[in-house]
């Protein structure tokens, strides 16, 4: 499973406006609601903060993970964001988050899902590689920088 591939341009966010773990949600839950019509914006962004009510997804090395199922989507849906001057999020290592990837799956997706969620990991361990995607400055770069990474990796 490729990243890149179940990354569509329209979710993701170059540097968003965003101060908080909070409003990077509620970003999400819309640009992912507008691509989605069938899935509420509002249920979204609960879904994320159930999720990490449990448990942060701030993984470290400026990285998080934020993810969730609802039930009304078939399959899965990715979105992502850079943050090249960081973002507070609860981390493991207490570091400002500056790449986010949003996951989330629906009800027959749990394979899918976690497969999804082992190949972010890989990548997380080569974090200093990460750079570009931070550094790029359109949707387009990201997916491109981001498909030469998997290559690597």
């Amino acid at each position: 499973m490729r990243l890149a591939e179940l990354l569509d341009p329209e979710l993701v966010l170059i540097d968003p406006p965003v101060g908080t773990r909070e409003e990077l949600f509620a970003r999400f839950g819309a640009v992912v609601a507008r691509r989605h019509p069938q899935l509420d914006r509002s249920r979204i962004v609960e879904v994320l903060l159930e999720r990490e009510a449990i448990l942060a997804t701030g993984v470290g090395k400026g990285i998080a993970v934020p993810h969730g199922q609802l039930p009304d989507l078939d399959g899965l849906v990715l979105a992502a964001s850079t943050h090249p001057g960081g973002l507070a999020y609860p981390s493991l290592d207490g570091e400002p988050v500056r790449l986010v990837f949003c996951l989330l799956g629906g009800p027959g997706s749990a394979a899918r899902h976690l497969a999804c969620l082992a190949r972010i990991a890989r990548l997380a361990r080569h974090a200093s590689s990460l750079d570009p995607l931070v550094s790029a400055s359109s949707p387009q770069e990201f997916l491109d920088r981001l498909r030469g990474l998997e290559e690597e990796v």
